[in-house]
């Protein structure tokens, strides 16, 4: 039986599998990368799963956006576009 919460949710299935696509700037550019997940951090674990519920950002003329998609030990996959300016500082590295 899964382990539950103090509310009794079941806690999110942990992290399997996470790629990024940058798109866009000067050059139109795509950039396709798979990252190591077992390399993350718990504070870049846990901006992964911020970006999973957060609002795509604005998108510019010339700026970089990011199509990344997490994929949960569960076999549960979420796309999340992301503007440059709207990147977490501690997924900065990792993505762009």
């Amino acid at each position: 039986m899964p382990e539950r919460t103090r509310r009794g949710a079941t806690p999110p299935s942990p992290l399997a599998a996470l790629s990024v696509l940058r798109s866009g700037g000067v050059g139109g550019l795509l950039r396709r990368r798979t990252v190591d997940v077992a390399s993350l951090s718990a504070e870049q674990r846990a901006a992964v799963a911020a970006l999973a519920s957060s609002p795509p950002g604005a998108a510019g003329p010339d700026r970089f956006t990011f199509e990344v998609t997490i994929t949960l030990a569960d076999g549960t996959t979420r796309v999340v576009h992301v503007a440059e300016d709207a990147v977490p500082p501690a997924l900065a590295d990792i993505l762009r």
